[in-house]
């Protein structure tokens, strides 16, 4: 009679290798908390060790399941060898909505069709208002995706999804708000519409929402709109709007940036600073080059790194790219 052998799991930094089992008995043992080697190993789960995994993990209290999912969040954030998607798939069914919120941001580049339509399942019928407004705001990274790859269908789907929620008056401000800013990349005249019906809204909240679309949707037809709000005396549209003037790309914004790197808010400075980089040109980078000995450390860094990313798309080779690369 033959015996089915444990899998092993042998990395490069423990001193001794472990088995899926003595893992998934630290998860399960609760009164000591569980090491962040032993949660490494449950990256890349084969379907056979995912099964035993799910059974462990279904005997778990909720707050057990949250500390592990959130650590599994923070540790592939911090390494790019680790994945963990199977497991977090798993934990948008959790019973407790701050798992099922941890889940979604912790498959945040995650872009396969799957986890498009759950995300639009959840924004549709999830229980907590929390978890809807973080799945629209996920399903933003799709619309980009379709709109940049021309996926007709898909841009149709998700503007329907989103611009339903948008027009929703019985939905709250805050998911209608994160609907059109998750569907602003998409370069649908519905949602031209959606915008433009935004920013004239009396609802500060949505405007300042319409101004930050306006930059993702990344058409120079905003700049007309978005120039003016530059002088608005509402610090947060001045920001949003210097974001979305750089997004855009466009020199005809040069000139009504320049202004605010002298701006009261310090935020506002570091936005069309970070504009102007994106920007470039003469005068961007005049006006950049002019902050460079700056007694302000902040803007200082801040603009000796817009004028290197604008001197390294424009030149990878130049002589400031490289005394820069020296610092």
């Amino acid at each position: 009679m033959t015996t089915k052998k444990t899998r092993k799991i042998n990395r490069p930094y423990l001193s001794i290798p472990i088995t899926l089992d003595e893992v998934i008995s630290s998860l399960v043992n609760t009164d000591d908390p569980v090491s962040s080697s032993h949660l490494a190993e449950l990256s890349d789960l084969s379907s056979e060790s995912f099964l035993k995994f799910r059974d462990a993990w279904n005997e778990l209290g909720p707050e057990r399941r949250y500390n592990i999912i959130l650590r599994l969040k923070d540790l592939a954030e911090d390494n790019v060898e680790l994945n963990f998607d199977v497991i977090l798939k798993l934990g948008l069914d959790d019973e407790d909505p701050q798992i099922r919120l941890v889940s979604i941001n912790g498959l945040w580049e995650n872009r396969q069709n799957w986890l498009q339509r759950k995300l639009i399942a959840i924004a549709l019928e999830d229980e907590s208002e929390e978890v809807r407004i973080c799945s629209v705001q996920a399903l933003e990274r799709f619309c980009l995706d379709a709109e940049l790859n021309n996926k007709q269908d898909a841009k149709q789907q998700l503007a329907n999804i989103l611009l339903s929620i948008f027009n929703n008056p019985d939905k709250s401000n805050e998911l209608r708000r994160r609907s059109l800013e998750a569907v602003s990349p998409l370069g649908l005249a519905e949602v031209h519409t959606a915008i433009k019906e935004a920013f004239q809204n009396d609802n500060r909240e949505f405007k300042l929402s319409a101004v930050y679309s306006m930059g993702v949707n990344c058409n120079p037809y905003w700049l007309t709109i978005l120039m003016p709000q530059l002088q608005n005396n509402d610090a947060e549209l001045r920001y949003e709007a210097a974001c979305a003037c750089g997004e855009i790309g466009e020199e005809d914004a040069v000139n009504a940036l320049i202004p605010l790197l002298e701006d009261d808010d310090r935020d506002v400075q570091l936005a069309a600073i970070e504009a102007l980089g994106k920007i470039g040109g003469k005068e961007s980078k005049e006006a950049l080059n002019s902050l460079l000995e700056s007694p302000d450390e902040l803007l200082r860094d801040a603009a000796q790194q817009s004028v290197y990313e604008l001197e390294l798309y424009h030149d990878p080779f130049s002589p400031e790219i490289l005394e820069l690369d020296k610092e």
